[in-house]
């Protein structure tokens, strides 16, 4: 059976997508950039050049792989990759469509009862696909079930990479002009990660402090479900209880778990980059709290927004602060996040205006940010006094942040 796999997502060696395809493979994608919708493009029009490089590196990284063994990522540039498809499976007679499972849901754009091939998803960006659990805590717990059971997906020998006849496919994507090797280098970040996990309960909070898995998450580049088991047996060798749902190590397998409800939630609710933030508020936000974001009027001549913070010169000194480390690097850690957050609406002209703000600011700036991660975190900030609390508490806020100026 020859199989079209259609990556939207997953560009690592070994991940579900990888390690469940077996026989004849040809890998696909198509760049959104063409066939989302508008808002969509426009935040990849928009985006810094780091996101554009950290993307196009995923892309290098998973053709260079493929061209190693034999074939390439085929890269296309088409405003209706349906059609496409189906001209590709006609032409080279494939018998089943592979789709990998987009970081949120299907893009609106996208009609799959026009494939005339048949297909299947595979979602390689939850840690175990079969559990139904919704609480952080739950979730966490039940997967450190199969610590001592659960494979490390891998690269399935059995794949046959086949070509696309007659497509010339030489130069699909530009190669990465800058480098940002620094965050994308997966064995320095993954050594990192299990350097920091055993004190990550209590560095968090630090500018410098976190694992930066997010970023390769959200480009792709590492499977989340190898990664959190790597993390849990090393917690559990070292000692700990992962019965407890209390400690240093469920202070970093929760981060996992929130990762994850995020996804299923904007998969269930069919929301993605093409939906507006108050589209995604109108549907995730609690009905008090929405109603107060759509009549609150905080500062009505308020010089905060997306322009200014791209300078970082918004004229508020703790957003200034923030956001010199912030644009230089595009990762901001939680605390720093929640406290962006409460001042950024209290010093926006409206509540939908600082919830778009919110989100345009990682979707442009943030390595980790065009995720649902970024949206639902950003839409419960303003949801919950939390943010409000943050500006309360300003100077433990920056004392456990340790910015240099």
């Amino acid at each position: 059976m020859k199989k079209l796999v259609w990556v939207t997502h997953s560009f690592r060696e070994n991940s579900r997508l990888t390690d469940t395809l077996d026989g004849d493979c040809t890998f696909v994608y198509y760049s959104p950039y063409y066939f989302a919708g508008q808002r969509e493009k426009s935040i990849l029009r928009r985006t810094s050049q780091n996101n554009l490089d950290a993307f196009y590196s995923s892309l290098h990284q998973f053709d260079n792989l493929l061209k190693q063994k034999g074939s390439q990522l085929y890269v296309f540039q088409e405003s209706d990759p349906i059609d496409h498809i189906n001209n590709l499976c006609k032409q080279n007679n494939i018998d089943q469509i592979i789709i990998d499972q987009p970081i949120f849901a299907m893009w609106h754009s996208i009609d799959l009862l026009k494939l005339t091939t048949p297909y299947q998803y595979i979602d390689s960006d939850l840690i175990d696909d079969t559990c139904f659990k919704m609480t952080a805590k739950s979730r966490w717990m039940s997967h450190v079930k199969l610590n001592s059971t659960e494979k490390i997906f891998q690269y399935n020998s059995k794949i046959k990479l086949c070509s696309l006849k007659n497509i010339d496919n030489k130069n699909p994507y530009p190669i990465p002009k800058h480098t940002i090797s620094k965050y994308l280098n997966t064995e320095n970040v993954i050594k990192r990660a299990l350097e920091i996990a055993p004190t990550y309960g209590n560095t968090r909070d630090h500018h410098n402090g976190q694992t930066q898995l997010s970023t390769l998450f959200q480009n792709g580049i590492v499977d989340p479900h190898n990664i959190f088991f790597q993390v849990a047996r090393q917690f559990e060798n070292s000692g700990s209880d992962l019965s407890i749902n209390e400690g240093l190590h469920a202070a970093m397998l929760r981060q996992f778990a929130f990762r994850e409800i995020n996804l299923i939630y904007s998969r269930r609710n069919n929301l993605t980059m093409e939906n507006t933030p108050m589209e995604w508020a109108e549907i995730m936000m609690h009905h008090k709290a929405l109603e107060n974001l759509k009549t609150a009027t905080p500062k009505l001549n308020s010089t905060v927004n997306i322009d200014s913070i791209r300078k970082g010169n918004t004229g508020v000194p703790e957003l200034d602060k923030i956001l010199k480390h912030f644009n230089k690097t595009g990762i901001m850690p939680n605390r720093a996040r929640m406290y962006f957050a409460g001042k950024v609406f209290y010093e926006s002209k409206s509540g939908p205006h600082a919830l778009s703000t919110l989100i345009d600011t990682f979707d442009l700036i943030g390595l980790d940010g065009q995720c649902p991660n970024n949206y639902l975190q950003c839409i419960s900030a303003l949801g919950l006094s939390y943010g409000k609390v943050m500006l309360f508490s300003k100077d433990r806020s920056f004392g456990l942040l340790q910015y240099e100026d």
